[in-house]
């Protein structure tokens, strides 16, 4: 059998990712000649044609499709065996590419980064910003490590594990007739107009849940993001759902933002770290996922011990500011 080279897959999946033939040769460092001629001796190997080829776009034909998909399984593959080669059993060390969902990295990374490098100082840590599709796709594809995200997510083929419960809080403009009050009960946003983020944030499909639960009804405004999200809310638009994570920042005192903790029990969201289950780097990702759980949980009893509200809001119990600074740090 006539099989392709790890060259010619390194190319073909270029080819897809960047959908021109110039841009991916740039991408690989070759000529556009070269990486064009290995695409051809790939389709001949294998007797069919992988890409459509049009003046402004290439685009994977059906059965280029398929084989783009085994290849960057093998091209995955490969790595994890170079990688399987020179695994340190006692610390990780090199490129670790981390994929954290934009409603998480703001709040909850500054305190998790410091307890990750301090158990592996020789990592060279890579941060990427990114939605939860997009985190998983490139999980899978190998483009990324880990994950930092909202749990469950789907497939047998990655390993989740929890590190803590980021309890959410109704989110108000300050003057609101229930920025005074207490806990509230969830049933309390049913009249209320809800603002959420916009499709592709799991965030959203989260609140949506409890929307959908209380039967109340989505404002027909969206936000791009978190803070701006806070400050629609702020102007009187609507209230939201925000994760406790996120009440220190975007609540802070001169937001004109209030919070109110929910009764119990409260909807929340589930921190946790996510990877490939192939991954050679197994018993590394459950110690550090071991770490980062320890030290969300005991940042709660300081905070539990010190009373008193965060950003804005008087009168939070001590469970709520627990949740918070554990959810936060």
């Amino acid at each position: 059998m006539d099989r392709p080279t790890l060259k010619q897959l390194t190319y073909l999946v270029a080819v897809d990712e960047h959908r021109h033939f110039g841009k991916a040769a740039e991408a690989c460092f070759v000529s556009q000649p070269a990486l064009s001629a290995q695409i051809r001796e790939l389709e001949k190997r294998l007797g069919n044609t992988l890409f459509e080829r049009g003046n402004r776009q290439v685009l994977p034909t059906a059965v280029g499709a398929r084989v783009i998909e085994r290849a960057r399984g093998v091209l995955r593959d490969m790595d994890e065996l170079v990688s399987a080669a020179r695994v340190d059993p006692t610390e990780l060390r090199g490129p670790l590419l981390l994929g954290v969902i934009p409603t998480m990295a703001p709040y909850v990374l500054p305190g998790l980064l410091p307890v990750l490098t301090a158990a592996h100082r020789r990592v060279q840590l890579h941060l990427h910003e990114l939605k939860t599709a997009e985190i998983l796709r490139l999980l899978r594809d190998g483009g990324l490590d880990l994950g930092l995200l909202a749990l469950p997510v789907t497939g047998d083929d990655l390993v989740q594990v929890p590190l803590a419960e980021d309890p959410f809080v109704l989110a108000l403009p300050e003057g609101h007739p229930l920025a005074g009050a207490g806990p509230v009960p969830v049933s309390s946003i049913t009249e209320l107009p809800v603002i959420l983020l916009e499709e592709g944030h799991c965030l959203r499909e989260q609140a949506l849940s409890v929307c959908r639960l209380v039967g109340t009804h989505e404002a027909e405004m969206q936000a791009t993001g978190m803070t701006t999200l806070c400050q629609m809310v702020a102007t009187g638009l609507g209230v939201t759902l925000l994760p406790t994570s996120a009440v220190a920042l975007e609540a802070r005192p001169g937001t004109g933002l209030t919070t109110r903790p929910f009764t119990h029990p409260a909807p929340s969201r589930t921190i946790g770290l996510v990877w490939r289950r192939t991954t050679p780097n197994e018993d590394h990702y459950r110690a550090l996922a071991g770490l980062l759980a320890d030290h969300l949980a005991h940042r709660a009893p300081a905070a539990a011990a010190s009373g008193g509200g965060t950003g804005g809001t008087p009168g939070r119990n001590r469970k709520g500011a627990a949740a918070a600074d554990a959810a936060s740090a």
